[in-house]
């Protein structure tokens, strides 16, 4: 492929995660994408201010506004009593990832209820948002053996067409930020193999992803120079690159972390970037409608400057 085709075939999808976790979440994702380069968003559909950003979902027509699957770390949509092992009496799953991860891998007993709560969150965002164009995960805990094979399933069920798969070129994030290496090597090969067995039942079923992924291994360590580094490097295809923006209102402020990630969003020099590169900025909703068209002929979203 020579250069020019390269430049013509890359696209990227912004998203920002947590969308309801609060109002703060809610007014950084909202600010990021009517000032800046943000084309979609993942809800949080039993978080505190999901109703809200329900209501900014549609305010805000070009958002692309998916899923974000709780599993962990969260609250659950259907009632205690109704997950009887699954999540404690107010309704809230495992904190820790780890245990998380072993009580879903090695008790059988509470899969029909995975299955049931996955299936209420996906009806639930239909009826908040009326459309539900991609799926991911708190903390990707959707690629899951357990819950990919439950969600997959559903996605096909409910023809979703596109999920993430958390799978970072992880020598590309290491040469632009030297940090915290042997996490992100041990981090890159677990996700590396979730994804692999992920996209493989997704394949069968005809669900999409991108085909590149950034956001990670640097998440709440984001910069303006490791962003403008991502973009001089992406490859030909599809990257999804997510981000956890979050804005200061006056009361208890968000981390540092997630108000530099508002900045970053809205940077002039990152959208110049984008445009510098000719790299075309799109959504899952775009991606779902071209879904049998070749890269070359999905539409560019409109993100505003």
């Amino acid at each position: 492929m020579n250069p020019q085709s390269s430049l013509a075939t890359r696209a990227v999808i912004v998203t920002a995660d947590d969308f309801g976790y609060s109002r703060e979440v809610n007014a950084g994702i909202i600010r990021a994408h009517r000032e800046g380069i943000l084309t979609a968003a993942s809800l949080m559909v039993a978080a505190a201010a999901r109703d809200e950003a329900a209501a900014l979902a549609h305010e805000n027509p070009n958002l692309d506004v998916g899923l974000h699957l709780v599993a962990c770390r969260g609250r659950s949509t259907l009632a205690p009593d109704q997950l009887p092992g699954l999540v404690d009496a107010s309704g809230n799953f495992l904190e820790s990832p780890v245990w998380a991860g072993l009580r879903y891998f090695f008790n059988r007993t509470i899969r029909t209820q995975l299955r049931d709560e996955i299936r209420a969150q996906i009806e639930l965002h239909l009826q908040l948002v009326g459309r539900l164009d991609h799926i991911d995960g708190h903390l990707n805990f959707h690629v899951h053996p357990i819950i990919a094979d439950l969600l997959l399933d559903l996605c096909a069920e409910y023809r979703v067409p596109c999920i993430r798969l958390p799978r970072e070129a992880v020598f590309t994030t290491l040469a632009l930020a030297h940090d915290n290496a042997a996490r992100k090597i041990v981090e890159a090969g677990i996700f590396r193999a979730l994804s692999r067995r992920a996209r493989r039942l997704a394949s069968d079923r005809g669900i999409r992803s991108t085909d590149w992924l950034f956001g990670l291994h640097q998440s709440g360590h984001l910069t303006d120079d490791y962003v403008l580094g991502v973009i001089a490097r992406l490859r030909p295809g599809l990257t999804e690159f997510y981000f956890h923006p979050a804005t200061d209102l006056g009361g208890t402020p968000p981390a540092l972390e997630a108000q530099r990630e508002v900045a970053i969003l809205t940077s002039l020099r990152v959208r110049a970037a984008f445009e510098g590169q000719g790299v075309r900025l799109t959504n899952f909703a775009e991606i779902a409608r071209a879904r049998n068209a070749p890269m070359t002929s999905i539409p560019v979203c409109q993100a505003p400057i």
